[in-house]
Order: structure tokens, then C-alpha cells, then sequence
């Protein structure tokens, strides 16, 4: 397992992560999502080893991941930027992880290789982004690591590129029982892919489950009364996070026990009141507030 304790960190004063708790299971594949400078990347750096909290630890298997080679051999970790030193050709960035993980495993490489159709002299500097997220994968995957932790890992990919690397990243969690701690924009594919799922908003954790946990506590309903007076009086008594109305139905996001929110919507002898399904996207959306149009195209 890979935890979090209460880990807090500053930046030139400004506080990027505060308080954060995180427990991702062995095996799992736990997505975490938040606007940009919400301090998704600043905590996978805590998670790689890279920084080190204020207050707080990052803890795998029962050690400290900070200044620990034991612990960091066990994990890889695909960034969304990359750095000036990876300007060599792929053979010589082959090399320099199979110096540092014993693990790495020469003949999967030499089948991801052909199967990406890239030759080990290519000049990994000249490659385009999403070039080097592919040649990122080969590598990561040719590590066969334990825990694998990514950084906004498919912009630049095309959906075919994402539907072959995924298939391979599934079937190392079902047949290793690696562990993939992912953040992505991508909300579909963790929404059909994450077992897992937290929402990291102003350096602070909103709300960390299950995904299939997470959905049954929101619920869309499109409903149909006899007055607006009774909507208004309805809409008072549950807990809604946004409210549209065409014509005479009205669509309700609520949060909590889809018992308990029919049981009140029944009080009111609804002429329409149907549950309708919430993606991931949606849940996040309304989760920060404001109406889904708006919030959707601030996120662009």
C-alpha cells in the first residue's frame, strides 16, 4: 500500500498541499483529479520522492519514500514534462534504467519496441510529446514495477495509442497486482478504468472512495410536479448541487442516499421522477460548485 500522512507543503509561501490523507491500495488503480494548480503534480513529486512535506510522509510498504533507494526501486514514474536530460537516443536512456532497476526485463522492451514500431538509436529529443510519452511507456513497462505513477500520461496520444497502452496497463494490475496512481484530464478513461478515485481541490483533499461508492452517493433526477411552489418546496428538503428546468421538468443533481431522495420525492406524488446516471466528469464539476455549462468551460 502507499499512504499519505497528513502532508502539508509550501511554495515561496504559498500553501500547495495542506493536511493530505491518501490511502492507495495494492493493486488498485487510483485516479485523482483536480483544476489545474489544484496540487495534483506537487503531491505525485511527494509520491516519487522528489520533494519532501513540510509536515507529514509519504509512506510505501512501511517506508519512507524520501531519500529511500529501497523504496524508490519500487515504483516508476512517468512525468508530464520532461527534462533536459533525456536528450539521448532511447538506447541510451534504456541504459540508464537498466542501471537503476534490476527488474527491467530485456525481452518485454524488445517487444514493445516492435510493437511501437521505434528503433533504439531514434533521437528521443527530436520526438514530438506524445513520441516520448510512448517511449516512456516502453520503458516504465519494461521495469515491471510495483507501483507506477503518472503524470497526465496520454496528452499527445492518439485513442488508439491510449485503448493498446491501457490493455497492457490492466493486465499488469490483474496479473502483477501493480499499482497505478494516475492524474489525468481524461475523466472518461479513469471513469472506465479507476477502481479508485480522489478529488484534490486548493491543496486539500474533497473527498477520497471508491469510485463505485462515489457514484451511489450522487444522483441525477429529471422530475415533474404539479406547481413550481412544490419544486420549490422540494428542492428545500434535499441536499442539490445544481437545478435546471426545460419547460416543466426539472433536473436535479443531489447528493446523498438515493432511498431517503425518493422517499422525499414521493411526498410530493411526482407526475415524472426518473434516476438518471453521473459520470465522473459531472461528479467533479458540481462537486466544486456552479452550474455544469459554466464550470465545463472554464476546463475547457
Amino acid at each position: 500500500m502507499l499512504k499519505v500522512k497528513e502532508l502539508s507543503k509550501k511554495i515561496d509561501n504559498n500553501q500547495i498541499l495542506d493536511n493530505i490523507n491518501l490511502n492507495i491500495p495494492k493493486g488498485s488503480i487510483y485516479g485523482i483529479i483536480g483544476e489545474n494548480g489544484a496540487g495534483k503534480t506537487t503531491l505525485i513529486r511527494h509520491l516519487v520522492g522528489a520533494y519532501q512535506g513540510d509536515q507529514g510522509f509519504v509512506e510505501l510498504e512501511g517506508m519512507r519514500v524520501y531519500e529511500n533507494p529501497e523504496a524508490k526501486a519500487k515504483l516508476v514514474y512517468i512525468p508530464d514534462e520532461f527534462f533536459d536530460t533525456f536528450g539521448q537516443n532511447i538506447k541510451d536512456i534504456k541504459e540508464l534504467y537498466q542501471g537503476i532497476y534490476p527488474t527491467f526485463d530485456e525481452e518485454r522492451y524488445i517487444k514493445l519496441m516492435k510493437l511501437f514500431n521505434y528503433n533504439s538509436i531514434e533521437k528521443f529529443n527530436k520526438f514530438s510529446k506524445g513520441m516520448k510519452k510512448q517511449v516512456m511507456f516502453i520503458l516504465a513497462l519494461s521495469i515491471m514495477p510495483e507501483y507506477l505513477i503518472m503524470d497526465e500520461p496520454f496528452d499527445g496520444l492518439d485513442p488508439h495509442i491510449r485503448k493498446i497502452i491501457w490493455d497492457i496497463l490492466i493486465q499488469d494490475v490483474s496479473e502483477r497486482q501493480m499499482t497505478i496512481f494516475i492524474s489525468s484530464h481524461h475523466l472518461n478513461e479513469l471513469d472506465s478504468m479507476c477502481d479508485h478515485i480522489a478529488l484534490i481541490n486548493n491543496g486539500k483533499i474533497v473527498f477520497e472512495e471508491s469510485l463505485d461508492h462515489l457514484k451511489e452517493g450522487y444522483h441525477k433526477l429529471q422530475i415533474v410536479l404539479e406547481s413550481g411552489d412544490e419544486m420549490y418546496a422540494l428542492e428545500k428538503e434535499l441536499n442539490v448541487l445544481a437545478h435546471q428546468m426545460m419547460g416543466r421538468v426539472h433536473t436535479l443533481v443531489v447528493k446523498g442516499n438515493i432511498e431517503e431522495i425518493d422517499a422525499t420525492v414521493l411526498k410530493y406524488s411526482p407526475i415524472i421522477n426518473e434516476t438518471l446516471s453521473l459520470s465522473l466528469e459531472e461528479i467533479f464539476l458540481f462537486t466544486l460548485g456552479g452550474k455544469y455549462d459554466e464550470l465545463k468551460e472554464v476546463m475547457g
